[in-house]
């Protein structure tokens, strides 16, 4: 009998990678509602993909590097420790089981993927290169040994920027540039969280994972030393993001530590509009806690203090420059925040890892002109694309898949 349904898996390594993917996921579905899509995230839980009702296959559990674990031997023992072999054991033997299941690959996330799909599915590959840029040269660009593997396996490839595309194609790859998909995972419904137009506005991106929890004082201390210069006293609001991956009771007992900040829970009518906290100092100075309206916590800052990978990335997309300092852990690395930098035309702001530091260089963007403002971050914007990356890719996906014949 004759087959019509085509079968799709995506895989992902990574939380942004999942909401990349996610996002066009949900594009696709409207594109060709036919075809039968699966997601393997192989890095964390992959709550990315549950609200868009698709089957989510492995393991689905968190490591204590959160991926990142790069080539420090400490973080990958502490995986290891954790069971993450045997969950990668159970990975592998997902792939094997879906060879004869799917019609075709797409890997969102880096080369690694594009092995593990060639070895144990041998099914077309279309991949999505978020983790290198050539825009990063002798730090982030892909190895020559890594451009041979996309070329042999891939039968396209949509890279995150311009100038990568372009490398890719000098050495023969079958790439395409329409955009950073990135962008479009930001969700802007205009919510101003209760703050009149004209008030300056921080936004805080403490990050995913756990070392968050560790770089938090240094956050409160910034705060606090914000509030206390004359130009600022009383007139700066601070709006934090809390991933759903963050627990806020954790947070809770971080922040009554550091000079008796509590946290106030709101009241039903106020998580409505996702505030779902106060967090107060004994001077009365608050930061609202913000759980999901993650773009509009965006939109409506002038400045982030961000130690996101991500998150720092859209915020600079939105046109908004960022302060960040090294964390404690293993993703917000002085290395880390240095590729960032390059990556978005000098958008991000690095400083020492200390609340006087940050406040320095967030006061001092704060009093800058829009015009200053928009020159300071016109480079990382046009390096973050604009809107509409999701759907143009879901119409090549599209355009692959029932273009080619299946057995």
């Amino acid at each position: 009998m004759k087959r019509f349904r085509k079968r799709i898996l995506f895989l992902s390594n990574g939380y942004a990678e999942d909401l990349i993917a996610a996002a066009i996921i949900e594009k696709l579905v409207n594109e060709v509602p036919q075809i039968e899509i699966k997601a393997l995230p192989l890095v964390g839980e992959g709550k990315a993909y549950e609200p868009l009702r698709i089957l989510i296959l492995g393991p689905r559990k968190l490591t204590p590097s959160g991926g990142f674990v790069g080539l420090n031997p400490f973080y990958l023992s502490r995986d290891i420790v954790s069971g993450w072999l045997g969950r990668f054991k159970e990975e592998i033997r997902v792939l094997r089981s879906e060879r004869d299941l799917v019609d075709m690959v797409v890997c969102v996330g880096d080369v690694f993927l594009i092995l593990l799909s060639s070895l144990f599915v041998k099914k077309p590959i279309i991949f999505l290169p978020t983790a290198k840029s050539d825009h990063v040269k002798g730090l982030k660009e892909h190895y020559r040994i890594e451009k041979w593997l996309i070329k042999r396996s891939c039968q396209l490839v949509l890279p995150r920027d311009e100038p990568t595309t372009r490398s890719l194609q000098d050495f023969g790859v079958r790439a395409t540039y329409v955009g950073n998909v990135m962008m479009d995972c930001l969700k802007i419904t205009d919510e101003d969280f209760g703050i009149e137009k004209n008030r300056y506005v921080v936004g805080i991106l403490p990050g995913s994972k756990r070392d968050a929890y560790d770089n938090f004082p240094v956050i409160l201390d910034a705060v606090t030393s914000i509030e206390k210069r004359v130009s600022f006293s009383g007139r700066v609001h601070f709006l934090l993001a809390l991933p759903a991956s963050l627990s806020l009771e954790r947070l809770r007992s971080v922040a009554s530590r550091e000079h008796g900040w509590k946290i106030t829970e709101a009241v039903p009518s106020r998580q409505e509009s996702s505030l779902i906290a106060d967090l107060v100092s004994h001077q009365g100075l608050i930061i609202k806690i913000i759980r999901g309206k993650f773009g509009d916590l965006v939109s409506r800052s002038q400045v982030i203090i961000g130690l996101s990978g991500m998150g720092n990335e859209q915020a600079v997309g939105l046109g908004k420059p960022v302060v960040s300092f090294p964390g404690r852990g293993p993703q917000v690395t002085e290395k880390f925040l240095r590729i960032q930098r390059t990556l978005l035309g000098g958008a991000i702001y690095i400083v020492d890892r200390n609340g006087e530091a940050v406040a320095d260089e967030v006061c001092s963007l704060l009093l800058k002109s829009p015009r200053q403002l928009r020159e300071i971050v016109k480079m990382g914007k046009e390096r973050m694309g604009g809107f509409g990356a999701a759907e143009r890719v879901a119409k090549l996906i599209k355009k692959e898949i029932l273009a080619r014949r299946f057995p």
